[in-house]
């Protein structure tokens, strides 16, 4: 090897190990921030996830307290669709909103059954305190998601 070669080969050597390096970095670099909007992705799935379902049990007590306030249709077929809601939350909610949404069908149940004088509870306090838990489930969903940021 004459002392010209290696003058031309040392910088090309040297080129191409920075040129990998940088590759490299820039692979591992791309892949963690796709990894993390991957993660953001699911973390804002849920939280609508979430608010949707919360917003169809509201929905449905109210629309349960007005079926027995307005038209005295007093039916358990009324709470049904409540119910089903309630499953999702179990599946899906901390304890928290897990027990306001059990009082709100509870009081649901109440007011449907054949007895019921309607005096049974406060359907807005349950209701209120439901979407208190809710939000508070939400807001702590959306802080941990902050605090997983890189």
């Amino acid at each position: 090897m004459t002392a010209s070669s290696a003058q031309f080969l040392i910088p090309i050597i040297a080129s191409l190990g920075a040129a990998l390096i940088a590759g490299i970095a820039s692979y591992v670099a791309g892949r963690g921030m796709r990894s993390h909007e991957w993660k953001l992705g699911l973390v804002r799935e849920r939280l609508l996830e979430r608010q949707r379902l919360y917003a169809k049990f509201i929905a449905e007590a109210d629309r349960n307290v007005l079926l027995v306030a307005g038209a005295g249709s007093k039916s358990i077929d009324n709470v049904t669709p409540l119910l089903a809601l309630y499953a999702e939350i179990s599946l899906l909610s901390t304890d928290a909103v897990q027990q306001c949404a059990k009082r709100v069908c509870d009081l649901a149940l109440s007011a449907n059954g054949r007895e019921s004088s309607g005096e049974d509870g406060d359907h807005f306090a349950a209701k209120c305190a439901f979407v208190d838990a809710a939000r508070s489930e939400l807001k702590a969903i959306e802080v941990g998601a902050r605090s997983a940021a890189p």
